[in-house]
């Protein structure tokens, strides 16, 4: 059987960006400077950057019939994504996402847009089962129903019909019930925050282990500038990060999460993989947008070669004739 693409399950919005000085305390009052509005929103900048890349990708979603939503997935399929598997309910709101720029880092606010629910079916559970990768966030896999099944054992059925479920962990924001649905992904990425929610005061040992021991077979966590430590069966590899000249990192996270999948369904080899992920999430941070980190594999790989990088053994793994 030829597995299809990948498959991006979460949110697409229109971020909404505004400027500070400095990130306020709680009680005080700052002047925001209005930036120009850009088409975001977490799973989507990863299905973008995907897309990009080269990878067959398709995306799944439940957002109203208005004229937000129909603009935002109209961008979608012109960057050539399928949003064919996208669900209607028209009692939610439109999906928008407030990002403040402060210095190098920023503060995003998501309002709620109601009781957001993927519903599958036969069919469609059928089509997710039959992907080579299905990627989605804790927050979204949250959201998946199909008749009595829980999201854990959704999420368990789908990787026993032979696809790859790779969770964006990120800040790890958990929720009664999570541990469960982490340890049923594949692929796992989380920060350095994330990670020490999800440790949760135990061992990072231990807690790499039990996840191992559990099924996941790559646990990667990021630590922005730092690079990444990648954790499977053969143990850990630190990956050196790349030095950046820093605009916004919007995106730059799903950049990562999302050139690391494409380099590995093409390498196999997760070390590949990284250091790949790490160029084009630094690459991510040198413009305003989330959707900064949308390139080709060469413009990445020039990027690398502009930081000082060897990329030899990327360009033999991830483009079409070079060896």
């Amino acid at each position: 059987m030829t597995r299809d693409g990948a498959i991006f399950i979460g949110d697409v919005a229109l971020d909404e960006y505004f400027a500070v000085d400095e990130w306020p305390a709680l009680g005080d009052k700052v002047w925001a400077e209005p930036r120009d509005a850009e088409l975001g929103g977490m799973i989507a900048n990863a299905a973008s950057v995907h897309a990009a890349l080269g990878g067959s990708t398709r995306f799944l979603t439940t957002m109203n019939d208005g004229q937000l939503s129909r603009r935002l997935l109209t961008e979608l399929n012109e960057q050539g994504i399928d949003t064919g598997l996208c669900l209607v309910d028209d009692a939610l709101a439109d999906s928008r996402c407030l990002i403040f720029l402060a210095g190098e880092q920023h503060v995003v606010i998501t309002p709620r847009i109601g009781d957001q629910r993927f519903e599958l079916d036969d069919a469609s559970f059928a089509v997710l089962g039959a992907a080579r990768s299905i990627y989605s966030s804790i927050g979204d896999l949250r959201r998946l129903r199909f008749g009595s099944l829980s999201p854990a054992e959704i999420v368990r059925g789908i990787r026993a019909a032979g696809a790859r479920v790779v969770l964006d962990l990120d800040v790890a924001d958990l929720e009664p019930g999570d541990r469960e649905l982490i340890g049923a992904t594949e692929i796992c990425f989380v920060n350095r925050i994330g990670f020490d929610r999800l440790a949760a005061g135990d061992a990072p040992g231990a807690v790499v282990a039990a996840l191992l021991a559990g099924g996941m077979t790559q646990l990667i966590v990021t630590l922005d500038a730092d690079g990444c430590i990648v954790h499977n069966s053969d143990g850990q590899t630190a990956v050196g990060g790349i030095a950046a000249t820093v605009v916004d990192v919007t995106g730059a996270g799903d950049t990562f999460c999302s050139a690391f999948l494409f380099a590995f369904d093409r390498s196999g080899d997760p070390t590949i993989a990284a250091r790949f992920a790490n160029g084009a999430g630094a690459r991510a941070t040198e413009s305003l947008g989330a959707r900064s980190g949308v390139g080709t594999v060469d413009d990445v790989l020039d990027y690398l070669r502009a930081a000082g990088q060897d990329t030899a053994a990327l360009a033999a793994a991830l483009l079409p004739g070079v060896r």
